[in-house]
C-alpha cells in the first residue's frame, strides 16, 4: 500500500477515535461517561478530573503528526516512520475505540486487557520511532512519548478500578498502604520503560498524573486530606519523576530521544 494512502487511513481512524472518545465523554455510550464510571469505582490513585485535560494536548499532537505524515509522506524521515508505525498506529486506534465501549459498559476486566494492549502497542511505536532519530526531532517522539506515558498511568488506574469493582481486599493491606506501594512501583516501572524505549517524554505525563493524584487527595471535591502519608508520597513522586525526566533528557543530549547514527555514517 502506498504511503500517502496509509497516512490518510491513519487520519480517518484518528478522526473516528476522536468521535468515539467524544461520545464516551458525553455519556452517549451506554449512558455512562468515563468520568462517571471512574467516580463509581474510585481509587486512591485516581487523578483529579482536571488532570485528564492532558488528553486534549495528546490528541492535538496526534492530529498535527498525522497531518504532517499525509503531506510529507515523500520526506525521507516521515516515509520511514509511515513504513514503521502505520499498522501499529491503526491497532492503537482500534484498541482505543474498543476500550471506550468496554469501559462505558463497565466491563472493566476486558477494558484492562484492551488498555494493556494499547500500552504495549504505543511503546512499540515509540521504540520504532527512536530508531530513526538521525537528527534532532521533536514532534513524533514528544507525541507518542506523552501518549504512551499517560497510557501507563491509565492502565494502572484501570486495573485498580477493576479491583475495586471486584471488591478485592488487597490481602488485608490497608488501602493507603496499597496505594503507596502502587505509586512507588509505578515510578520504577515508568523509569525502566522510558529507558528501554529511549524516550524521556514518557516520564512527563506520569509526573503530571502524580500531581493530579495529589490534588485529588487534598481537594474538598476529592478525599479532602483524609490521608496523611499518601498525598506526600504522590507529590514527592511527582518531583522525583521530573528529576528523572531531567536526567534522561540530559543523557539524551537535550533531546527527547537520543540521536542515532545514520546508515550512511555507519558505512
Amino acid at each position: 500500500m502506498e504511503r500517502k494512502r496509509k497516512a490518510i487511513i491513519s487520519g480517518v481512524l484518528l478522526v473516528i477515535t476522536l468521535i468515539v472518545n467524544a461520545l464516551g465523554s458525553m455519556g452517549i455510550i451506554n449512558g455512562n461517561s468515563q468520568k462517571a464510571v471512574s467516580d463509581k469505582y474510585q481509587t486512591l490513585i485516581t487523578p483529579s478530573p482536571s488532570t485528564f485535560g492532558i488528553w486534549g494536548l495528546i490528541y492535538l499532537l496526534l492530529i498535527i503528526s498525522v497531518v504532517l505524515m499525509i503531506f510529507k509522506h515523500n520526506d525521507d524521515y516521515f516515509a520511514k516512520v509511515i513504513d514503521s508505525i502505520t499498522y501499529l498506529f491503526w491497532l492503537s486506534c482500534v484498541l482505543n475505540i474498543i476500550w471506550i465501549v468496554f469501559f462505558s459498559y463497565e466491563m472493566l476486566g476486558l477494558a484492562t486487557i484492551v488498555i494493556l494492549g494499547m500500552l504495549i502497542t504505543l511503546t512499540l511505536i515509540v521504540k520504532n520511532i527512536s530508531k530513526m532519530q538521525t537528527q534532532r526531532r521533536r514532534l513524533l517522539p514528544l507525541t507518542f512519548g506523552l501518549y504512551s506515558g499517560w497510557l501507563l498511568i491509565a492502565t494502572v488506574v484501570n486495573i485498580s478500578a477493576w479491583l475495586v469493582k471486584l471488591k478485592w481486599n488487597a490481602w488485608g493491606i490497608s488501602p493507603e498502604i496499597w496505594a503507596i506501594v502502587v505509586l512507588i512501583i509505578s515510578i520504577a516501572l515508568s523509569t525502566i520503560i522510558a529507558r528501554n524505549i529511549k524516550n524521556a517524554a514518557f516520564i512527563l505525563p506520569v509526573a503530571w498524573a502524580y500531581f493530579g493524584i495529589y490534588n485529588n487527595l487534598i481537594s474538598a471535591s476529592g478525599f479532602n486530606n483524609k490521608f496523611i502519608v499518601l498525598p506526600k508520597i504522590a507529590i514527592i513522586g511527582s518531583a522525583v519523576l521530573i528529576a528523572i525526566f531531567a536526567i534522561e533528557f540530559y543523557k539524551n543530549k537535550y533531546c527527547i530521544t537520543p540521536i542515532v547514527e545514520s546508515e550512511k555514517k555507519v558505512k
